[in-house]
């Protein structure tokens, strides 16, 4: 080691990439999203299905009471009742609504700010930095679909006293919040990256919710087509469900090509992602 007189040096060290990078970023954003205003207001609506099918649960074990009976019904199979809860509209429409309230300002706001620089002097590259930004929305994304649907799951059997494990049922609880929600998530954030105003990027993505699911239905009205429901988001849910679940089909079209298109919009959303936040890094390096 050398000895340097006082004064200042160029550091010689080396940054070294440990592959949790990511993890300042994910904490900081948990946080930040807990303490905005409104948001427990939010995540009691969210929740909301959860109780619902939960009580429905329950009244299903005591034929007394007269309540929710469509939905009870729905219990006599588990995969519809668990494909009616990931794929009911509200679910979705709250999930939207919860997005574009922590979701828009991820990366519109480094943009604002110009914070790519704090992020970038660290031993953090576009990855870490997307997957960073990712994991926020995909931890309260799936804290009201993945656990609501991994608890009524245990509760059917705490109320019932059965259990009984159809793998088709347990593979379609796990990946169908994990790819829808994924899917929202790649939406909002492409969104995002594109404006550094997040009142713009929240506008945008919830007309781009309203208006799919307006113009598909206007679409098959028009060509007769359901093929068209495939750029409605609401409607590309359903179908994955139906063939996650293995159920029938909401539309009549093979549900196995909702899954397809929604893969490839997500790797085209990240895509779209790692070109503009790679612009930003180079901008960086080059010290423009």
């Amino acid at each position: 080691m050398t000895i340097r007189e006082k004064g200042y040096h160029h550091w010689d060290g080396q940054l070294k990439d440990t592959g949790i990078d990511w993890l300042p970023i994910f904490f900081n954003g948990i946080k930040t999203v807990f303490k905005k205003k409104y948001a427990k207001v939010l995540f009691g609506l969210t929740v909301s299905p959860f109780l619902v099918f939960l009580v429905g649960i329950y009244v299903s074990t005591k034929p007394e009471l007269k309540m929710l009976t469509k939905l009870v019904r729905l219990l006599n199979t588990d995969a519809e009742f668990f494909n009616v809860f990931f794929t009911n509209n509200f679910l979705t429409f709250m999930l939207v609504i919860l997005g574009l309230f922590f979701g828009s300002g991820l990366i519109s706001g480094d943009i604002k700010f110009n914070a790519f620089p704090l992020y970038f002097s660290r031993p953090m590259n576009r990855k870490d930095y997307i997957f960073g930004k990712l994991s926020v929305i995909m931890f309260y994304f799936l804290l009201f679909t993945l656990v609501p649907g991994i608890l009524l799951y245990i509760f059917k059997f705490i109320f019932t006293g059965k259990i009984s494990i159809d793998p088709q049922v347990l593979l379609g609880l796990i990946f169908l919040p994990l790819l829808v929600t994924l899917f929202l998530a790649s939406v909002i954030l492409m969104i995002s990256s594109l404006s550094g105003n997040a009142k713009y990027a929240q506008i945008i993505t919830f007309l781009l919710y309203i208006f799919s699911n307006s113009i598909a239905l206007i679409l098959v009205k028009i060509f007769k087509s359901d093929y068209f429901y495939l750029i409605s988001i609401e409607n590309i849910i359903k179908q994955m469900g139906s063939f996650m679940f293995n159920v029938r089909a909401a539309f009549y079209y093979p549900p196995w090509l909702s899954v397809v298109t929604v893969i490839v919009f997500i790797s085209c959303a990240f895509l779209v992602l790692y070109y503009r936040i790679g612009k930003a890094e180079a901008q960086i390096e080059t010290g423009n």
